[in-house]
């Protein structure tokens, strides 16, 4: 996702206690995935908690750099309006993360990069995780080969749920809508995972704004499509098409990165 924490791991187990998301099915990894391993946690504080999770992870981030953590702990913050962030640990490898895959993920991590007092604290507040996904990259659903979240400190998660039985064809079908935008030269760079756990039948992809009011205005894809030829309307509307008969339904996520409650052992 950026290229300092490429270097924690290359960039790209998760906690079999998910919260609120059932456990994965054995077709859940039926597509090939060749990039790095992402825990993907998202967390929902009650407003009048928010400040105070955010100076406990600053404190974290203080601990992570005190101790000289190695580029491979590091991880990426990000906060979705109202109340909730996304925390994101990266691996080379599915049993590579270098936090424990607890029950609770987020307590786990504090307590390790931060110390016992730090984990207390953050049990006394009130929060819910939402979700801990288990992803994998997958470069035909990328557009770029990495990206920088110091240029792109905006991202948009898309998750979609595929039809049963639709796998392949729901492959097929984002890898050409993919390629489509690549080939077209669309300008945000756009990263794509398979979901090995945390939500069966899902698959995400990210994609990376610079801010949010020129993505509403000028770079969002439905913007970018409006100014294309009308030949390429058509194929980008056919091949639109073609995915969403392979779905049966898609969510969006919008937030920002964090990068003074972000680390890298890399910077």
């Amino acid at each position: 996702m950026t290229r300092a924490l490429r270097a924690l791991a290359l960039l790209g187990l998760l906690c079999a206690g998910c919260v609120a998301r059932a456990p994965a099915t054995a077709d859940a990894a039926a597509f090939e995935a060749q990039g790095v391993f992402v825990r993907h946690a998202r967390v929902r504080f009650a407003p009048a908690h928010t400040q105070a999770f955010e100076a406990l992870l600053a404190r974290c981030v203080r601990g992570a750099r005190a101790a000289g953590l190695p580029g491979e702990s590091g991880w990426l913050c990000y906060r979705e309006t109202p109340g909730r962030y996304w925390v994101l640990w990266f691996s080379g490898s599915a049993d590579g993360f270098p936090y424990p895959a607890a029950p609770d993920a987020l307590a786990a991590f504090v307590r390790q990069t931060s110390g016992a007092a730090d984990a207390a604290a953050l049990a006394r507040l009130d929060y819910e995780l939402e979700w801990v996904l288990l992803l994998r990259q997958k470069l035909g659903w990328c557009t770029v080969p990495e990206m920088s979240t110091e240029t792109h400190p905006k991202a948009r998660l898309m998750e979609r749920t595929i039809a049963p039985g639709a796998e392949g064809a729901f492959d097929r079908a984002l890898t050409a809508r993919t390629d489509f935008l690549r080939e077209r030269g669309y300008p945000l760079p756009i990263e794509g995972f398979v979901t090995l756990a945390g939500a069966p039948g899902t698959a995400h992809q990210v994609l990376f704004p610079v801010d949010w009011a020129s993505f509403h205005a000028s770079t969002s894809i439905g913007t970018f499509v409006r100014v294309l030829d009308a030949e390429a309307r058509a194929e980008y509307a056919a091949r639109k098409r073609d995915l969403m008969v392979t779905m049966t339904r898609a969510e969006f996520y919008d937030a920002d990165c964090l990068p003074e409650l972000s680390y890298s052992g890399a910077r």
